[in-house]
């Protein structure tokens, strides 16, 4: 997941809403993991049955746990960086808000997770004006 060719193949924009539905899915995905967790712990509560039960249900709540964790890191990661490069967004000449080519960024590697949080920043110019800036 290369940021930067991402928004160079896509545009800005583009880009931009992408990350916003994305991150948005993994909430919603963290919101379902939620409520399969407290209908597990639920379940424990009021059905009598064999000690198989039990453990199979604490597993299960315990996957559901463990994918709300990890939506939810998902979520705030994806969420966080459309919005770091959302806020530098705007051309401090002409004020054209995500009308930019991609020069240059910060090197990283197809396999980065956005966990990584690279690029950090990424070097454009103004489709509008030929203003260079960093946005990052």
């Amino acid at each position: 997941m290369n940021v930067a060719e991402d928004i160079r193949r896509l545009g800005f924009r583009r880009w931009y809403e992408r990350q916003l539905v994305v991150s948005h899915a993994y909430l919603v995905a963290a919101f379902l993991a939620l409520i399969a967790l407290l209908s597990g712990i639920e379940a424990m509560g009021y059905l009598r049955r064999s000690a198989g039960f039990y453990v199979a249900v604490a597993v299960g709540a315990a996957v559901a746990g463990t994918l709300v964790f990890i939506a939810w890191r998902r979520f705030s990661v994806l969420l966080a960086r459309a919005e770091l490069f959302a806020e530098k967004a705007e051309c401090p000449r002409c004020q054209a808000w995500g009308k930019f080519l991609v020069i240059a960024a910060e090197s990283s590697a197809a396999d980065d997770p956005p966990e990584a949080g690279r690029p950090r920043w990424i070097r454009v110019r103004c489709r509008v004006c030929g203003n260079d800036w960093k946005l990052g």
